[in-house]
Order: C-alpha cells, then sequence, then structure tokens
C-alpha cells in the first residue's frame, strides 16, 4: 500500500487534477491520497487558504463574507465543470463555506482552525468526487473517521500513539481513501490544525487587502 500526497499547486486546476486522476490509475497500490487546499492557478492569484485567512479576519471583525464565500466557492465550482462529478458533491462543499458564517468566535480557542481546515476538507471531497468521475473506485474519508487523533494544540497539533494503530486498520481498503491533510481531531472531537506559518500567512493576507 502506498500514500500519495498532493500540494496545492497540483490541484490548483482541472488540468493538474487530470494528471493527478492518471497518477492514482497508474499505479493500484496507492490507495491513501493526501491532499491540500488548491493553490495557485498563475503567479499573482490566491491560494484557497489566503482566502480562508481573509475569511478569518473579517468574521474577527464582524464583516460581511458572502463575497468572499462566492470567490472560493468558485475555484472548487470550476474545476468541478472538467469532470462528470456528483452534483451533490459541490452543494456539500457550499454548505460547509456557509457554515463558516455561524462559527462561534467567543470562546471557540478553535476557530481558526476549523475555518483554516475547510480548504482542504472540502478539496478532499472534491478530488474522491474527480477520482470517481475518472472510474476510480475512490471516497472521501474525514481524518476522524481515520483515526487520526491530534493533541489539544489549536495551530499546533501533534499526531498522538494512538493514531497509529487506528488508521493501520485502514490499510487493507478495497477503495482509494482520499484524505485532507493539515488538520486531526482531538479526543473531544475538536479540529485542530498542524503548524504551517499561520503568523506568515495572516501578515500575507493583511497586505493584500
Amino acid at each position: 500500500m502506498k500514500t500519495a500526497k498532493f500540494g496545492g499547486s497540483s490541484l490548483a486546476n482541472a488540468t493538474q487534477l487530470k494528471k493527478v486522476a492518471e497518477i492514482i490509475k497508474s499505479d493500484n497500490t496507492r490507495r491513501f491520497v493526501v491532499v491540500s487546499a488548491p493553490g495557485k492557478r498563475y503567479a499573482t492569484d490566491q491560494k484557497v487558504t489566503d482566502l480562508l485567512v481573509e475569511l478569518y479576519q473579517k468574521r474577527i471583525n464582524n464583516e460581511a463574507t458572502d463575497d468572499l464565500i462566492t470567490k472560493i466557492f468558485a475555484r472548487y465550482e470550476e474545476i468541478s465543470r472538467e469532470f462528470q462529478i456528483e452534483k451533490s458533491i459541490l452543494t456539500e462543499i457550499y454548505q460547509s463555506l456557509e457554515s463558516l458564517k455561524n462559527l462561534p468566535t467567543a470562546d471557540n480557542p478553535h476557530f481558526f482552525d476549523e475555518i483554516l481546515s475547510n480548504g482542504e476538507n472540502n478539496n478532499a471531497k472534491l478530488v474522491a468526487g474527480v477520482l470517481q468521475a475518472e472510474g476510480v473506485d475512490a471516497r472521501y474519508i474525514n481524518p476522524q473517521e481515520l483515526g487520526i487523533f491530534v493533541s489539544d494544540e489549536p495551530l499546533n497539533a501533534r499526531i498522538l500513539s494512538k493514531a497509529y494503530p487506528a488508521m493501520k486498520n485502514w490499510r487493507n481498503s478495497s477503495e482509494v481513501l482520499v484524505i485532507p491533510g493539515f488538520f486531526g481531531y482531538t479526543e473531544k472531537g475538536e479540529i485542530c490544525t498542524f503548524s504551517r506559518g499561520v503568523q506568515i500567512l495572516l501578515g500575507r493576507s493583511s497586505l493584500q487587502q
């Protein structure tokens, strides 16, 4: 069994996802596919993660986020047009983005984690749909179902030892499992993200406003 990891630039558009599908189809021992959020399509483009950082800042400042949610959703919708994916997948992605408007900001130490993880989580759903449309027996799997248990350290999670045997239980999966990268779940069921230069992301987003 092999694990394949694809970063944002490899998932930025439909052309890149077509390549990803061919890579997975070329080796049937690739059973775990870990994906990032969509990256830049061109030099001056914004990553979906950067757009989510902007959304976080708008929520903190009690500013409207509808236009930004539409902009983020358009990235997933654009990719999907090249594939015959189930319409329910796009509906689920849009609803997931909409739900970010209602996350509590007060007394919520995992608020930023929940927003940041949305990019990877939605892209895993999309990539699973693309693989299915390309004839691969694939499905999205949530990190909690997979058993990715992490320490309760917002934005700086560490994987717990109990996660390894839990994940090992999936080693003989007959399906290709598409897994969102970058986050796991605490033992209490809270989303926690791994560190990836959050302060740099915040600073970059502020400069772009």
